[in-house]
């Protein structure tokens, strides 16, 4: 029975939200989980580095906190991952400490992912935020022209009607919009 396997079966014995055991620092297996969990690091501050200023110098307890909640949820680790960070940081005891421009950069890095990992026939997609009228565009590398302000972005959109919430754009034309979805 492997270290994983005997801690999955220890109900009693550690809460069923914390994702991993605590390993000496000198253990092998301590090694691989730090290793599999610093990409997921680096995915959040990387993107939005003035998080850190929130819990200097590594973040490493906004990280851990989150990492444990996201485990619980048991959250799809995918393009959304940056806005479940957004909901759980607005959710935290940091929401009073959380700007605007963070939930923006990450709304940014969702958008990027989505664009990055879509195989649909979508060619772009359009985040919101109840917290802001402004809205995330990210498109395809087939439809970006230049850096130009597509016609879609300068649509009227209407509210978010949950936390966040996307739509995948089918037209750069300002009819590309059809609807809002619920992030899951």
């Amino acid at each position: 029975m492997t270290m994983m396997e005997r801690f999955t079966r220890a109900d009693s014995r550690v809460s069923y939200r914390l994702p991993f055991p605590d390993y000496p620092s000198n253990a092998r297996n301590f090694v691989h989980l730090d290793a599999k969990l610093l990409p997921y690091w680096h995915a959040l501050f990387d993107v939005c580095p003035q998080l850190l200023k929130l819990d200097p110098p590594d973040g490493l307890a906004i990280f851990r906190q989150f990492m444990t909640w996201a485990y619980g949820c048991q959250l799809a680790l995918d393009w959304t991952f940056h806005l479940s960070v957004c909901r759980w940081l607005l959710a935290s005891g940091y929401r009073d400490l959380i700007e605007p421009e963070h939930i923006e950069a990450m709304m940014l890095a969702a958008a990027a992912r989505w664009v990055a990992s879509d195989d649909s026939p979508a060619i772009g997609i359009v985040l919101g935020w109840r917290g802001s009228s402004e809205h995330v565009f990210d498109w395809k590398p087939r439809v970006r022209q230049g850096g130009r302000p597509l016609a879609a972005e300068a649509e009227e959109l209407p509210p978010a009607p949950w936390d966040f919430a996307w739509s995948p754009m089918s037209s750069t034309a300002g009819n590309g919009f059809r609807r809002w979805l619920r992030v899951p």
